[in-house]
C-alpha cells in the first residue's frame, strides 16, 4: 500500500505536492507541500469564488518547480484537458486530477496582468487564496490536537458515524463558513476575530464550572491557530485570554 499511497502523498524522500489551478484565468493560483485534505477544503471554500482544480504532482513526474512565488506563470499545455476533467467553468465545485493527458508549462503573462485594475484582483485572489489555505491548516490541525474540550462537538461527530446521524457543524466548517462568505482578507480575519471571541465567552466565561486543564487547553488552542497562521493575536482576544487567566 506504501508504494501506491506515495503517488498521492509527500512523505521521507518523496517530494509530493499540490497545485491549486483556476480554469477561469488559465492559471496556477497556489501551491501546498504538506496536506492534501486542508488543501482540498482550501478549494471547496474558493469554490464560492472561483472554480478550481487541485492538481496531484506525484515526485516520480517530472514538472516544473512551481511555488506560490512563481506559479501565476504556469498553465496546463493543453487547455482542453480543462474539458476532461470536468473544470471549464462546468461545475463550481473542485476536482483533485493528476496530470494524464498534459503536461505543465511556462507561459507569457497573463493579457489581464495588462490592465492594472485586473491585475490587483488577481492578485487580491491569489492572496487570499494563501491566507485560506494557512487558515485550513490552522483549524483542522489544532482541532485535533485540542478535540477533548469540545466535548459536544466531538459527541455530535462521534454520534454521526456510530449511529449515522447529522453533525453538528464543526469548527472547521464554522472556519469554512467565514471564508467562504468573507469578501477580502480584511473581512475574514474581522469575523474570525468575532468566532474565537464567541468560543471564549461560550467556553470560558460561561462555563462557571470548567476544569481548570481544559480552560488551559482552550486558550492554548487560540494561541496555537494564531501562530500557525504566523500573524499576531488580536488585541480583543489577547485582553479575553489575559483576563481568563485571573
Amino acid at each position: 500500500m506504501s508504494k501506491i499511497l506515495n503517488r498521492y502523498y509527500p512523505c521521507y524522500n518523496n517530494n509530493t505536492y499540490y497545485a491549486l489551478y483556476s480554469p477561469s484565468i488559465q492559471r496556477f493560483l497556489l501551491v501546498d507541500h504538506y496536506n492534501i485534505f486542508a488543501f482540498f477544503k482550501t478549494a471547496q471554500v474558493l469554490s464560492s469564488k472561483i472554480n478550481t482544480l487541485v492538481v496531484i504532482l506525484p515526485a516520480n513526474e517530472k514538472h516544473p518547480i512551481i511555488n506560490n512565488d512563481n506559479c501565476l506563470q504556469f498553465t496546463f499545455f493543453h487547455t482542453k484537458f480543462q474539458d476532461e476533467c470536468g473544470g471549464n467553468n462546468l461545475k463550481q465545485s473542485p476536482t483533485a486530477i493528476f496530470l494524464n493527458s498534459t503536461k505543465i508549462i511556462k507561459t507569457i503573462p497573463m493579457a489581464d496582468f495588462d490592465i492594472e485594475e485586473r491585475k490587483e484582483k488577481i492578485l487580491e485572489l491569489q492572496q487570499y487564496a494563501k491566507y485560506v489555505n494557512s487558515c485550513m491548516h490552522a483549524i483542522m490541525l489544532t482541532s485535533i490536537i485540542y478535540q477533548q474540550i469540545y466535548q459536544e462537538i466531538e459527541q455530535s461527530e462521534y454520534e454521526s458515524f456510530y449511529f449515522n446521524t447529522q453533525c453538528d457543524p464543526t469548527l472547521v466548517t464554522n472556519i469554512m463558513n467565514i471564508l467562504s462568505f468573507a469578501n477580502n482578507i480584511i473581512e475574514a480575519k474581522e469575523q474570525i476575530k468575532n468566532f474565537w471571541l464567541k468560543l471564549l465567552n461560550e467556553n470560558i466565561v460561561k462555563k462557571i464550572y470548567y476544569p481548570e486543564k481544559l480552560r488551559w487547553q482552550f486558550l492554548n488552542h487560540c494561541k496555537n491557530f494564531y501562530e500557525i497562521l504566523e500573524t499576531e493575536i488580536p488585541t480583543e482576544i489577547q485582553h479575553a485570554l489575559d483576563n481568563a487567566k485571573l
